[in-house]
């Protein structure tokens, strides 16, 4: 259901305009199909992207990855996003951490809601939004593992979503 919201809500182009810098990003989201669509969605903006269903397996995948940004879900059997968010500071302060749920607007006001958490998207959000967010998260931090700027995207998230059902 997930992805039906983000195919509604995303532009033709989302990644339209100057290329991103690529960064190497982590994704945590224990609905598979949402995360490897926008896995796939963020990796033909440029940037790299290491998966995991959940907290605990993301937090094991930092430890081991050098990264650029954290995005988390809130709502995950185990670990929630905001856990996730507070291991994620408590061990690499400076590294940006974006929460994404289906209740933005109750939560941006909560206290906890800045402690951990650099930005938080409401889902469902135009990948177009994601990726502004990211470039601007990381705008100021040098690349991770010295990567070099991208080339322009060759595929839209239209391409996307027809490489998807041709694969099924």
């Amino acid at each position: 259901m997930e992805l039906c919201h983000l195919v509604a809500e995303a532009s033709p182009s989302p990644m339209a305009g100057p290329s991103p810098v690529p960064r190497r990003l982590l994704l945590i989201d224990d609905h598979a199909s949402f995360r490897r669509t926008l896995a796939q969605l963020l990796s033909a903006a440029g940037h790299h992207v290491v998966e995991a269903a959940e907290g605990s397996a993301g937090l094991a995948l930092l430890r081991q990855e050098t990264l650029d940004l954290v995005v988390t879900d809130r709502d995950m059997p185990g670990l929630t996003g905001w856990e996730v968010a507070q291991l994620v500071k408590a061990t690499h302060p400076r590294l940006p951490v974006v929460l994404v749920t289906g209740g933005a607007d109750a939560i941006a006001s909560e206290p906890r809601a800045r402690e951990h958490v650099d930005a938080i998207l409401g889902k469902p959000f135009p990948v177009a939004e994601l990726l502004a967010v990211i470039a601007r998260l990381t705008s100021a931090a040098p690349v991770a593992a010295g990567r070099q700027a991208a080339t322009e995207p060759r595929a839209s998230f239209r391409g996307v979503l027809a490489l998807r059902r041709r694969d099924r």
